[in-house]
């Protein structure tokens, strides 16, 4: 019963503005929000856990690339960006892991580029050994990074590399490929890119902080099972070494999230989402809200 009642939150939606029409979905005053069921692989086997993906928009001070809650703040100093808050939660035998990523995306072109290039990237890791925190800013042609660890082989760095003419993030194709603003790619049409890999994944891996060449493709839409229904979907694709991943986006707008599986094993299956001003439900009573996206 519980799994039919989430299906019918997620295929009973309000009907979807049409796609030229981003700031009328948008700029509605609410988020949206998706409850995943996940696999996590974590030390040679598969976790079983959730995760959270939250999309909403909001101005960010083109100077320090922060959030603008002052009203005094001039509109010349606003950029009006898409964030995505992405939450992974899963456990380790005794202890849990949590993860937290936040992707900043400006709506409009800047300089010539296009919509939705990565601003700002924050990522943090918590487990019972320490923490971990990282940040990427995209400033003029330099991307730059800081990296916190609890752990002595990180410890403490600062890293800079060449922004290439059109930087591709991993984190933050997540909102690219959702094509809320047109279509970025043709269906069928694949592209060397260079891509700066997920700060969750270089974590896993304990990579160096590196472009890498890397295939992004648009395949063709197919149907793909999600709680039991079949929905129609574009499934996009990115490969760089031995690494794959394989996300299936919605046809309808606004294009949602459908599923993801990738080489490890890790992949996530939808089970609800809704929109909602979710920065006003703190109270005991709104903790019903959670089952709307079938999370703990």
């Amino acid at each position: 019963m519980r799994e039919t009642t989430l299906a019918l939150v997620l295929l009973t939606a309000a009907a979807p503005a049409p796609a030229q029409d981003f700031y009328g979905h948008w700029a509605d005053g609410r988020a949206e929000l998706s409850g995943y069921q996940v696999v996590q692989p974590r030390y040679g086997e598969p976790r079983e856990g959730h995760a959270v993906l939250v999309f909403v928009t909001e101005d960010v001070h083109a100077g320090t690339l922060i959030k603008v809650e002052s009203p005094d703040t001039p509109k010349s100093d606003r950029i009006y960006a898409l964030k995505l808050n992405r939450m992974l939660r899963f456990t380790t035998g005794i202890y849990d892991y949590s993860m937290m990523t936040s992707v900043f995306s400006a709506v409009e072109p800047r300089a010539g580029g296009r919509s939705f290039e990565p601003l700002r990237i924050t990522f943090t890791a918590q487990e019972w050994c320490g923490h971990v925190f990282e940040e990427v800013q995209v400033r003029g042609g330099a991307v730059l990074g800081e990296l916190f660890s609890y752990f002595e082989r990180v410890g403490r760095q600062s890293w800079r590399l060449d922004r290439p003419p059109e930087l591709v993030s991993e984190d933050n194709l997540l909102i690219r490929i959702r094509e809320l603003r047109g279509p970025l790619m043709e269906e069928g049409e694949s592209r060397g890119v260079m891509l700066l890999p997920g700060l969750w994944e270089l974590r896993l891996r304990h990579r160096p902080r590196e472009l890498v060449e890397a295939v992004l493709s648009k395949g063709r839409r197919e149907p793909v099972v999600v709680q039991g229904r079949s929905r129609e979907a574009v499934p996009w694709t990115w490969s760089y070494g031995q690494r794959r991943k394989t996300v299936w986006v919605d046809t309808e707008y606004p294009h949602r999230i459908l599923r993801w599986q990738d080489s490890s094993g890790a992949s996530g299956e939808l089970l609800a989402s809704v929109r909602r001003p979710y920065w006003n439900l703190q109270s005991l009573d709104d903790e019903a809200f959670r089952a709307e996206l079938g999370i703990p």
